[in-house]
């Protein structure tokens, strides 16, 4: 039997992806935090990436792919792109890890000596996002964390306001997010930048990403959310000043991410292997999902 420990985005795929190779797979739901993140996302991908997807929904059903118009930076023109809802992601991989008999646990796991049952058991495979180094201590010091916030509105509460942008998933043509994570290696105090987007995911609106890095390898306690919320929409607000007041639920969780942008998708120790770290996690997950997938069936 393979267990995959986190049942959030990299989890489910790469159970999925093992239950294809005929193995025996118990996914492990260990709380909140890879959920959450894969919930705060945007979900946006390139044609390329979304042809990953398309293969996927081919196999296992609706996963909740669907178009998307996009428009980059302030001036730039809609652009067509495609988008993995985050809801619709939920309620499809839920329903192919059962078509798949993936059998599915909720436990909770604190420290390296939760992970001993299970490796007796067979393979272990780490995929719990920011949660990886508390069972796995010896994880490269590639693998950090950031706190990562959105704001979530109420489309039709915000639509008298934005009108017509409240449709449009609007983007930086940069991402701030990703310097930072570069420079995370060499932090000496806490930094934190703003992204200013705009993207309809569902029933919500998520407006903004803020991303908080500390120089420790650990999350540590959550930020101030007043703090941050503050933050995210005084960024917001220099770009759709409306933002600065608009209704809506300030949410963040802890992310993983590798500081030279190169997720870990490899073996620890005999038994023990890890899927974390990525900056782009729905672009990025499908292919090594299944690049894993085939190095433990080759074992």
């Amino acid at each position: 039997m393979t267990t995959v420990i986190g049942a959030g985005l990299a989890g489910s795929l790469l159970a999925l992806e093992l239950a294809e190779r005929g193995h025996r797979v118990t996914l492990i739901d260990t709380g909140a935090t890879t959920s959450n993140a894969t919930a705060l996302s945007y979900g946006l991908l390139s044609g390329r990436a979304a042809r990953a997807w398309q293969r996927l929904q081919r196999r296992h059903g609706d996963l909740g792919l669907g178009r998307r118009w996009l428009q980059l930076g302030r001036a730039g023109l809609p652009l067509p792109a495609w988008q993995v809802t985050p809801g619709r992601w939920a309620h499809g991989s839920a329903a192919a890890l059962a078509r798949a008999g993936v059998q599915r646990l909720q436990q909770q796991l604190s420290g390296p000596a939760a992970l001993q049952p299970w490796l007796a058991t067979g393979p272990v495979v780490l995929a719990c996002g920011a949660g990886c180094r508390t069972l796995a201590p010896q994880l490269d010091a590639r693998l950090r964390v950031s706190w990562a916030g959105v704001l979530e509105l109420d489309p039709e509460t915000t639509r008298p306001w934005l009108g017509w942008r409240a449709s449009l998933a609007q983007l930086p043509e940069r991402f701030a997010r990703l310097a930072l994570e570069r420079r995370a290696a060499h932090l000496q105090h806490e930094d934190w930048v703003v992204d200013a987007g705009l993207v309809p995911c569902g029933d919500r609106l998520l407006a903004g990403q803020i991303s908080l890095i500390r120089p420790d390898l650990q999350a540590g306690a959550p930020p101030d959310a007043a703090v941050m919320e503050q933050r995210l929409r005084t960024a917001l607000a220099a770009r759709w000043p409306p933002l600065a007041a608009a209704p809506g639920r300030y949410r963040q969780t802890p992310v993983s991410f590798c500081s030279d942008g190169a997720p870990l998708a490899s073996p620890l120790g005999a038994d023990l292997w890890v899927l974390a770290g990525f900056s782009g996690a729905f672009a990025q997950v499908p292919a090594a999902a299944r690049c894993l997938a085939d190095q433990l069936a080759a074992n």
